[in-house]
């Protein structure tokens, strides 16, 4: 039942998400299944945030998509819940070092 277990991961990543709010620099989380966006505040364009937060994410294995000053979750189906909590992981120590180089 892959739709199925999809609908359980996407639930899953939202609830893990939810500790993101908590970041200052942390404006909106969208969600439509297991696609996920967390989008930045308090950028300018020429920082290069989203590309700074990748980058590092690379150096833990774990592939985000930047897009601008947005990070975008895109889990392929078959993702693990373990996966999950190292992409989600990743992703908040990445931002936490956006917003304080010193976390």
């Amino acid at each position: 039942d892959i739709l199925g277990d999809n609908k359980k991961k996407a639930v899953y990543i939202k609830e893990k998400l939810e500790k993101f709010l908590d970041l200052s620099n942390v404006k909106e989380i969208r969600q439509q299944g297991m696609v996920t966006a967390v989008e930045l505040a308090g950028y300018e364009p020429q920082e290069r945030i989203g590309l700074r937060i990748y980058e590092y994410a690379l150096t833990q294995g774990v592939l985000l998509r930047p897009l601008g000053h947005v990070i975008y979750f895109m889990p392929p189906y078959t993702i693990t819940y373990e996966e999950i909590d190292k992409m989600i992981a990743v992703a908040y120590e990445g931002i936490k070092k956006v917003c304080d180089p010193h976390a």
